[in-house]
């Protein structure tokens, strides 16, 4: 007795299901003739119940259906589009000089350690009688670890001993190698802005030049101090040869003067890499670098996208006062070799407080691992969304065989054998600027989204609402007529 109860109410709960089931699939079939009746979209009239039938009604719903599968097409390609490559670049109006930073000028020799200043340096430092002063001072070559990615140990240990005078007289390895290089001094005798001297060595905030490092070592910079954290480069008003930076100085070497120079010109807030534009200068010529900056630029509608999508940086992203990518890159290196060396490289600038100076000793942990540190990722370090980028066109004529410079603030008396004038100069008053822009916005991919569905089916914004229309409340309604309907069929 149980047994058939239960398959009563089994019976019962089918019948209502299969009852649901017709009703809504009557209330469908209600609907669409309703929508092709009262639609306004192109094409559809020609499926009305009293329009066509048979093969003529399967060959237009089958063309209707293709066009349907050409515009989801032609709308995932468009959306592709819109989220892959969203940037693109376009040449903007030129910019002023004045708007754009002149670039820092880094003067280096490209022989770090100088045996003549080794020495003097070595009688100034207090040594204990055990140590020899030879070994003192062949010690010194060591520091060629730093800044020579081919760098072979010496075959003597000398920098055990070097490194311990060092500490005992409370001297770091940055002041060491200042003090055996060619500093400022040495380079720079005679500057000038456009046709103005100045003092090379004053104490000014932008016309003067100062003892600073680069990757070639201790070095002499203009328009570039990275140990000020308030630093701001200025900007020129004056371009051409004439104007810009021009000085007059020997190769730093007291006796071999076959070494020459080497002058990087680089962002003015960035520390010099491999990557800025150099030149190489010797005595006795006179060298013309003209300087074209570049501007990049975003658009506002750029910087609303997320990092990765614009694939660069703003301060406010990282919360930093001045962010920049050359300073971010640098960061992550040093701390590469931090992890690797426990220590910081006199050369490099300081990004934290905790690293200790890396001396004498750890030269061989340092140019073990040299490659290795030249070519860490730092995938967080994306380039900034406003940058200027320098390109240089470099030229010289060999002033002793000519005995004549271009310019009348130059004596044949102050142009000697060992020395050389640098003139480093901007090459037009305007600046060209590349600015990011978006390939559309979201008004722009919605107005093609609807030049699409046009296109294809005639649809429009209206046909969309009317469509969500009949497949809500139209369906709904249509669904309880049916249910009602059905029912008194079934009771009469």
């Amino acid at each position: 007795m149980e047994r058939k109860l239960s398959t009563t109410k089994k019976g019962v709960k089918e019948d209502k299901h299969s009852f649901r089931i017709y009703v809504l699939r009557m209330a469908i079939v209600q609907t669409f003739w309703e929508y092709t009746e009262r639609t306004k979209v192109s094409g559809m009239w020609l499926l009305r119940q009293n329009r066509t039938e048979g093969l003529s009604r399967f060959i237009w719903a089958s063309v209707l259906l293709q066009l349907l599968l050409l515009s989801i097409y032609l709308t995932m390609l468009l959306w592709l589009k819109f989220y892959s490559y969203p940037i693109l670049n376009t040449i903007s109006n030129d910019l002023s000089i004045t708007d754009v930073a002149f670039p820092g000028v880094t003067i280096c020799s490209p022989k770090v350690v100088n045996m003549e200043r080794v020495e003097r340096f070595v009688n100034t430092l207090n040594i204990p009688p055990e140590y020899d002063i030879s070994d003192v001072i062949a010690g010194f070559e060591f520091l060629n670890a730093f800044t020579d990615q081919s760098f072979q140990p010496p075959p003597h240990e000398s920098y055990k001993i070097t490194d311990a005078v060092l500490t005992i007289n409370n001297v770091s390895t940055w002041e060491a190698a200042l003090a055996v290089s060619p500093g400022c001094a040495d380079f720079v005798k005679r500057c000038f802005w456009g046709f103005s001297e100045f003092p090379c060595n004053q104490s000014h905030e932008y016309l003067s030049f100062i003892p600073t490092t680069a990757y070639l070592g201790p070095c002499c910079s203009f328009n570039y101090n990275p140990r000020n954290t308030s630093f701001v480069p200025f900007s020129a008003n004056i371009f051409g040869m004439d104007g810009g930076l021009t000085f007059i100085g020997t190769e730093g070497s007291e006796r071999n003067l076959s070494t020459g120079l080497i002058v990087l010109v680089h962002h003015p807030m960035d520390y010099v890499t491999e990557s800025a534009a150099s030149v190489t200068i010797t005595a006795g010529s006179e060298s013309f670098v003209e300087v074209s900056p570049t501007v990049q630029s975003s658009s506002a509608e750029v910087l609303e996208l997320s990092q990765r999508k614009r694939d660069c940086l703003i301060s406010d992203d990282v919360e930093l006062r001045n962010y920049r990518q050359a300073a971010c890159m640098l960061s992550c290196q040093t701390e590469a070799i931090f992890s690797q060396c426990g220590c910081h490289p006199y050369l490099l600038p300081i990004v934290n407080d905790k690293y200790k100076e890396c001396n004498l000793n750890d030269t061989f942990c340092y140019s073990d691992n040299y490659d290795n540190f030249k070519s860490v990722r730092c995938d967080q370090c994306l380039p900034n969304c406003y940058d200027v980028t320098y390109s240089t066109l470099s030229y010289k004529t060999d002033l002793n065989l000519h005995q004549y410079s271009v310019s009348n603030l130059y004596t044949p008396d102050l142009l000697t054998n060992d020395s050389f004038v640098l003139r480093v100069y901007l090459a037009k008053q305007v600046v060209p600027a590349i600015r990011k822009v978006t390939v559309m916005s979201w008004t722009g991919l919605l107005s093609d989204l609807g030049g699409i569905f046009n296109l294809c089916l005639g649809l429009s914004m209206i046909s969309i609402v009317e469509f969500f229309y009949y497949c809500t409340f139209r369906l709904h309604k249509n669904y309880k007529l049916q249910k009602v309907l059905v029912s008194k069929q079934a009771w009469q």
